[in-house]
């Protein structure tokens, strides 16, 4: 198809100016259609795994081995660094597994990433990962106690947006359960990667307010590395994208990032691109 072809040709040019690699994987739930460009490459996951560790929380309250209000103890010997609050709080607090979740999503808390590893069990991770054939896909080490010489947790484009797909279309786990982890990945703070080149995103809707835009969200960043997933939903249509990056020789962390502005000119390029189509009928 004419306009799909452009649309790779102009992600190609715009990687061509990149200092590092990137790969993006995108599907829209209306048409069906999907665009892949450097797909299968594999890419440091960063926080972006968070997204696999939250859907194994879910599987085991699926499968009976936890409940959400199962409580968990902060200890100090806990905390690392990065992002998140926790490292910030006084240790010996309490907090459910749905909380520990949602500051793992929403503030993409290292520390509560790490408690919900430990309850979960890394190997459980990525045998999940296997059995929704996500097989690029590997939680190697918990945030900041990488072993030395551990190689790092990984991913795909096509690997994360597959499993936002799933979630997004009910497809794994239970309607309600899809829905619960859709809610908190509706209230992620870290947006900008994926939503600061679409003209119709308002980061702050009032209540009453109906927004333009919707979006349903996991970044990761580590140095040289931004990377975004997210179920994207408009007035015209909803599609799943995920972008991902590697290798870029601007490792600094502030917004002008050059990974972070390249991986949101992608996001705005899909965004254009699928709304285009669905005001043209598919």
């Amino acid at each position: 198809m004419t306009e799909q072809r452009s649309l790779v040709s102009m992600i190609r040019r715009l990687a061509a100016r990149f200092s590092g690699e990137l790969g993006v994987w995108a599907h829209c739930l209306d048409t069906g259609e999907s665009v892949e460009w450097n797909a299968y490459e594999i890419f440091p996951a960063a926080s972006a795994i968070k997204l696999g560790i939250l859907y194994e929380v879910y599987h085991q309250v699926f499968q009976g081995l936890v409940r959400l209000d199962d409580m968990l103890t902060v200890q100090a010997e806990d905390l690392v660094p990065g992002s998140g609050i926790l490292k910030d709080l006084t240790p010996g607090m309490r907090l459910s597994v749905k909380d520990l979740a949602t500051l793992m999503i929403v503030v993409s808390d290292n520390t509560a990433a790490n408690l919900l590893i430990d309850l979960l069990g890394r190997e459980a991770i990525n045998q999940s990962f296997a059995e929704l054939g996500l097989n690029s896909t590997r939680l190697e080490h918990k945030f900041f106690r990488a072993p030395k010489e551990s190689p790092p947790n990984r991913s795909t484009p096509a690997d994360l947006g597959k499993l936002m797909l799933r979630i997004a279309t009910h497809t794994v786990l239970t309607p309600q359960l899809c829905t619960e982890m859709l809610d908190i990945l509706g209230r992620q703070h870290l947006t900008d990667n994926l939503t600061r080149y679409i003209p119709d995103f308002d980061g702050f809707i009032e209540p009453g307010r109906e927004p333009v835009v919707r979006v349903a969200s996991k970044s990761g960043a580590i140095r040289g590395t931004r990377n975004e997933v997210g179920l994207v939903s408009t007035r015209s249509c909803s599609y799943v994208i995920a972008v991902m990056s590697k290798g870029c020789k601007d490792t600094r962390f502030y917004p002008d990032n050059e990974a972070s502005r390249f991986v949101a000119k992608i996001s705005a390029m899909f965004y254009e691109y699928f709304q285009t189509r669905a005001i043209q009928g598919g």
